[in-house]
């Protein structure tokens, strides 16, 4: 089994449509979530970070105005309440060139030197020494300007804030006009909850988009099932049963809308296709050949070479006498029945009944064996079922075989597909003079099947029709 067998399935409008809605539900409301998804935890993270710059603002100002020149354990204890308040988790400030502030008493010397006196003494209580040397810091410094540096790649997320120190004009009294920016203040924030917020935020949605997609799709397809496949797959069902000749299964029509408009259509071609079945029972198959070959059917024929089987019921005038007419009516039609069922079973197409008796014509390949064949068939079944009965009844049987017409005759409006000719009307004439349970071949016909059935010549017969007797046979069994 190859793989187009394998996935046939997918061929199928009950697969293809319930998929194309999901690729529809997915696309549209997976790309309306991501868009809300962005725009929502943009707006969270975006918010949170406007908030730690606003509180940057305000630990800067109080920094900038709190801070006693020299007094580093004030300006110490205003970072730690900062932190404790959960202002930040980590504040530094920083001399331009990166090393901590207050962990020497550099900077008072030099306050001295510009005020030229001993103002401000060397403290014992000093920050821990250490030396900040990153690139964002010396942009900040360089560029004198406040800089943002968002560190979310690792496990431990947090936003740092770089923001100079400027040296103004009432500072530079003490700190000289030699530098513009004093210090840096450098403020770190975690975001770990922030980012954890809109993680989960991202989890719930999907779970959510999950359930919403699965639910919608469910209901499109429950209803589209209900309302458009199911029924067009009932229709599927009526035809494939029309197909079989079952003509009495119609669509039933529940809705006014398109599909019901279908089934009305389907019904109605149901109703037209069953009448033509039953009018197709008084046709011959040669007939209905021709009609489904030809699209104008017009008057006339052609000559062919075909054998013909005329089979008469004997003693019917006897049997109708003793049995009333229905069930002389059951008894022909159950004959008949019988007769045209093995004529088709050995290739013979049924032109016509006329009254008891019945007409055949063979043609192709081995024609007159399979005419034999049909009348063998008949005799013997014929006297199986009838021939002990209180009245018995009998078939005669002629077969001829001859160029004849084969054609459309009758009038534009009513016509008659048959065959017509010398050699039908010989078929006839032999049956007529058939015997009781017997079969009667024309020498025409015996040159075709004299080797394989046993045949006994019979007194020539002068006929109707014909100036000389003709050679007749009486078909007795096969070889």
């Amino acid at each position: 089994m190859n793989w187009k067998d394998k996935f046939s399935f997918t061929g199928k409008i009950t697969f293809r449509v319930p998929f194309l809605v999901f690729l529809v539900l997915f696309a549209g409301i997976g790309s309306v979530m991501t868009y809300y998804l962005q725009s929502q935890n943009s707006t969270i993270i975006s918010s949170k970070e406007s908030e730690i710059k606003q509180e940057a603002e305000i630990i800067y100002t109080a920094i900038k105005n709190n801070m006693l020149a020299g007094e580093a354990p004030i300006a110490v204890e205003l970072f730690r309440d900062f932190e404790r308040a959960n202002f930040a988790s980590m504040i530094g400030l920083y001399r331009a060139d990166g090393e901590t502030a207050f962990s020497d008493n550099n900077t008072i010397a030099e306050v001295n030197a510009n005020i030229n006196e001993e103002k401000f003494l060397p403290k014992s209580v000093l920050s821990q020494k250490r030396k900040i040397e990153d690139s964002v810091f010396i942009r900040s410094v360089e560029t004198v300007s406040d800089v943002f540096v968002r560190n979310v790649s690792g496990d431990k997320k947090n936003i740092m804030i770089y923001k100079p120190l400027l040296n103004q004009p009432k500072c530079s009294g003490c700190h000289g006009l030699n530098h513009v920016v004093r210090g840096v203040i450098m403020i770190s924030t975690p975001v770990d909850d922030v980012y954890r917020m809109a993680r989960n935020n991202v989890i719930i949605s999907i779970l959510l988009y999950a359930i919403v997609v699965f639910v919608l799709t469910l209901a499109i397809i429950i209803f589209l099932r209900k309302a458009l496949i199911e029924r067009i797959l009932k229709i599927g069902v009526i035809v494939k049963n029309v197909g079989l000749g079952n003509f009495n299964k119609k669509f039933m029509v529940d809705r006014d809308d398109e599909i019901g408009d279908l089934g009305y259509e389907i019904n109605s071609m149901i109703d037209g296709l069953k009448e033509r079945f039953k009018l197709s029972k008084f046709v011959s198959k040669s007939t209905l050949d021709h009609v489904k070959q030809d699209d104008d059917i017009i008057l006339g024929g052609e000559k062919k070479n075909l054998t013909v089987l005329f089979s008469d019921i004997r003693n019917f005038t006897g049997y109708s006498e003793t049995r009333d007419p229905a069930e002389v009516l059951e008894m022909l039609n159950r004959v008949m029945t019988l007769q045209a069922e093995i004529i088709q079973k050995h290739g013979g197409d049924i032109d016509k009944f006329v009254g008891d008796e019945l007409m055949a014509v063979f043609e192709g390949e081995e024609m007159v064996r399979r005419a034999a064949d049909a009348a063998l068939e008949i005799k013997n079944e014929m006297k199986k079922i009838y021939e002990y009965e209180k009245v018995p009844v009998y078939v005669g049987i002629g077969i001829n075989t001859g160029e004849m017409i084969a054609g459309n005759m009758g009038s534009k409006d009513r016509i008659d597909r048959t065959v017509i000719g010398d050699a039908v009307n010989l078929g006839a004439r032999l049956c007529s003079i058939a015997g009781k349970n017997t079969i009667v071949v024309s020498g025409y016909s015996y040159d075709y099947i004299q080797d394989q059935f046993r045949l006994v010549q019979q007194k020539p017969v002068k006929v109707k029709g014909k100036e000389k007797a003709v050679n007749v046979y009486t078909l007795q069994g096969a070889l």
